[in-house]
């Protein structure tokens, strides 16, 4: 009992020793970890572009197909074209095009227009061509005013490749970061509106019908990672105020594959492996074909060539001879008692009157075999001398 008590208090003492060493060498501290993006803004580049509209308490709607857009009313809807797909672009620009002319604001990218378009493509109906900022002599940008002349000279220190939007009444331009390596050119002389970078054209605003169309190098400036810069997020608003916001960005369409691999990765590797296994076993074989061992019991007769084949390919040539000469002169002792005490020559003569063999066949077959090997008739006729000579005693 009061062995167990001590050991009690023995447990408790370490045990609050080790609690106070704790207390004093453990800090407890708030971290943040980035977990990165939530699966849905990886899915959707634009979502902060979605929830900064609705903080400006204007109406965001989806639009999954362009068949299905309404009538709009003048001045009061606003459709953003996110998806960069030609095809379904220029397949519905009459129906774009007619709905604009009813008093909606149409706002789309040129990023899809291939270069020197001569096909009939919605911006190619509005007189917008598309070009490198390399190609462009200095005189092809759009004329700058007095107003935006003296405005750019005080605001020197703003990166050249940025694009400046000038407004009228404001003192300081709006700064943009659109794609500079490209131009849009005003063919028609349609434009009333225009945002320059220093050697080129990235933005363009026109009326058709009733309503208007704005024309974007790119729309990366409304990306997650890229809406809160300079003035990306004022533009949007901008040209979105006291309007109902249409976004036209329906999902890629992904492949069988690219599903499978995207959900079920391990499984694929897993499969390939498989796969690959089974043409590997299927595959035909360069090599002799290796016949099948019998079931059945073997003779004496292979019972006994297997083992001399064994004898000969692990014991060698010589071993096995002499363990036939061997033989012979205990054959010999038996029939004649003191033959392993006579001398080689008078052996030999004993064998020659004990198995009536000429001597010269009982002197080749009684010598010692030699240490080189010898060949396959040789070693076959010395052992079957040997053999013989066994017989005949």
């Amino acid at each position: 009992m009061k062995r167990s008590y001590l050991m009690a208090l023995t447990l408790v003492i370490a045990l609050l020793a080790i609690a106070a060493w704790l207390s004093q060498n453990i800090t407890i501290s708030d971290q943040r970890i980035e977990l990165g993006a939530s699966p849905e803004a990886r899915n959707n580049p634009y979502l902060a572009m979605e929830y900064f509209l609705l903080e400006q308490e204007i109406s965001v709607e989806s639009l999954p197909s362009l068949t299905r857009i309404a009538t709009p009313e003048a001045g009061q809807h606003t459709l953003i074209l996110l998806s960069e797909n030609p095809t379904v672009i220029d397949q519905h620009q009459a129906q774009l095009l007619s709905w604009v002319a009813q008093g909606g604001h149409l706002i789309l990218s040129a990023k899809h227009e291939p270069l020197a378009n001569n096909h009939d493509s919605l911006l190619n109906s509005l007189g917008i061509k598309k070009q490198l900022t390399a190609t462009l002599e200095p005189s092809t940008t759009q004329t700058v005013t007095t107003q935006e002349a003296s405005a750019a000279t005080t605001e020197n220190h703003a990166p050249p490749q940025l694009t400046r939007l000038y407004l009228e009444n404001e003192l300081s331009p709006a700064y943009l970061s659109l794609d500079t390596q490209f131009h849009l050119q005003d063919t028609q002389n349609r434009a009333h509106a225009w945002a320059n970078s220093q050697d080129a054209t990235h933005l363009l605003q026109l009326s058709h019908g009733q309503g208007l169309i704005t024309v974007l190098t790119d729309l990366d400036l409304w990306q997650n990672s890229r809406i809160n810069q300079y003035e990306h997020a004022w533009l949007l608003w901008y040209l979105s105020q006291e309007t109902q916001v249409i976004l036209f960005n329906p999902p890629v369409q992904q492949g069988l594959l690219k599903l499978l691999w995207h959900y079920y990765a391990a499984a694929c590797l897993l499969g390939l492996a498989l796969l690959a296994l089974g043409i590997w076993h299927a595959a035909p074989r360069f090599a002799p074909i290796r016949q099948p061992h019998s079931r059945a019991r073997r003779r004496l007769v292979e019972h006994l060539h297997a083992a001399a084949l064994f004898n000969l390919r692990y014991n060698g040539q010589r071993s096995l001879l002499i363990a036939l000469q061997k033989d012979i002169k205990q054959r010999a002792q038996s029939r004649h008692p003191g033959f392993s005490r006579l001398a080689v020559a008078e052996q030999w003569q004993v064998l020659q009157q004990l198995s009536r063999q000429p001597i010269s066949s009982i002197s080749h077959s009684m010598r010692p075999p030699p240490s080189k090997k010898l060949s396959a008739q040789a070693f076959t006729q010395h052992v079957a001398c040997l053999q013989q000579l066994r017989n005949a005693l």
